[in-house]
């Protein structure tokens, strides 16, 4: 008798599992808050609660192909993309019958909806990493960019420089997240290097991935020529004001109103290495801080190129100093995921979403910014 009870407790727990293995792919996005990032444990015990196996009986590959491969073409792009008549990405946000939301998704708003994954709540997602582990909110005390809270765009109108209001697709027609990204992959901009560290791979593996972050052409639903590439002229396709053409006077920014060949994010001058110099070479702004500073007078790589918006708007950081002609970038370290380790430099790399900078500056407090910050480019020594 006593075998046969064993028998029947293995049989049931035996049926439990499968029933975990192949539920259906109805609550594939139902994805738990707070879940630990990393893959530390098995199929079962990480995916198989929330992901239904795919047609080849793989159940990462609903999100992640090949085999969550940190280098590969698909890696990072969970369910977003890469759509063919044998995957299962669909289900993954949205549900047929039952949904939360317009458009069948899980939530009744598209943040509410992105937030099913990229959630705040841990610590973990685009908003609400720098209070998880600080403690101050800076969306208040710091620089943030709203969501499903205006439509009010700072220097949106070119003519002024001043405020201007756009229709947004977002709660009750503000700026939501599908204004800046695009969650089907449809349109976006070329892949670039990231700084961001959100999952448990040795950094060394996850620094030479290139990515979209799902950045829209047409940031805001904007009309005009389409932005491929990151840089000055995706800020400026909704903070039209913010240029350097037109009758008000802004800093200087290295876009297509100013030059054939912009800087972008990718692409721009920088120190050739951490150690004082003044020599510059052409690389990407990320994973140093050596792009931060430039010597003046100008290098040949620098030229007659001026610095773009994320060289000023960036994820706080100490960027290092400028003595004349010499440039001394501190030392980049991002050594744990999501703002872990305090002595990182960035430490959070959540740009634009949240900072704990003033205006979303590489270098300020929480209410304002000093010179320090303009010294970075333009020495008291070479000052008019």
């Amino acid at each position: 008798m006593e075998s046969r009870s064993r028998f029947a407790v293995l049989t049931i727990t035996l049926a439990l599992i499968t029933l975990c293995l192949f539920a259906s792919n109805a609550v594939a996005y139902d994805e738990p808050k707070n879940m630990p990032e990393a893959h530390v444990g098995g199929v079962i015990t990480d995916c198989a609660p929330c992901h239904a196996p795919d047609s080849s009986g793989q159940y990462c590959a609903m999100c992640h192909s090949p085999h969550l491969g940190p280098l590969g073409a698909a890696a990072g792009k969970g369910p977003h993309g890469l759509y063919t008549t044998t995957t299962t990405r669909c289900p993954a946000c949205h549900e047929i019958h039952d949904a939360g939301g317009p458009g069948l998704l899980p939530g009744a708003t598209v943040t509410a909806s992105c937030e099913t994954c990229h959630d705040g709540t841990g610590g973990k997602g685009v908003y609400g990493a720098i209070k998880a582990r600080t403690g101050v909110d800076p969306q208040t005390t710091g620089g943030g960019h709203s969501v499903d809270t205006t439509s009010v765009v700072p220097g949106g109108d070119a003519a002024s420089g001043g405020s201007a209001t756009m229709a947004f697709g977002g709660l009750n027609g503000n700026l939501g997240c599908d204004d800046c990204h695009s969650p089907h992959d449809s349109q976006t901009v070329g892949a670039y290097p990231s700084e961001r560290w959100r999952t448990s791979y040795p950094l060394a593996l996850s620094n030479s991935v290139k990515t979209t972050k799902l950045l829209r052409q047409h940031p805001g639903d904007t009309t005009g020529t389409a932005v491929t590439e990151y840089g000055s002229d995706w800020c400026l396709a909704c903070h039209k004001g913010r240029g350097a053409t037109g009758p008000v006077h802004n800093h200087p920014v290295d876009s297509l109103a100013t030059t054939a060949t912009p800087f972008t994010y990718a692409n721009i001058a920088r120190l050739a290495s951490d150690d004082p110099t003044s020599v510059t070479t052409t690389g990407t702004l990320a994973g140093s801080n050596r792009g931060y500073l430039i010597p003046y007078p100008r290098t040949p790589q620098q030229g007659a190129h001026a610095p773009i918006c994320q060289q000023c708007h960036e994820d706080a950081r100490a960027v290092g100093t400028l003595t004349n002609n010499i440039g001394d970038a501190a030392p980049f370290s991002i050594t744990a995921t999501d703002g872990n380790a305090p002595a990182d430099n960035p430490r959070f790399q959540n740009f634009p979403h949240e900072t704990q900078n003033y205006r979303l500056l590489v270098e300020a407090n929480a209410t304002s910014y000093y010179d320090d910050l303009c010294l970075n480019c333009h020495p008291t020594s070479q000052l008019p």
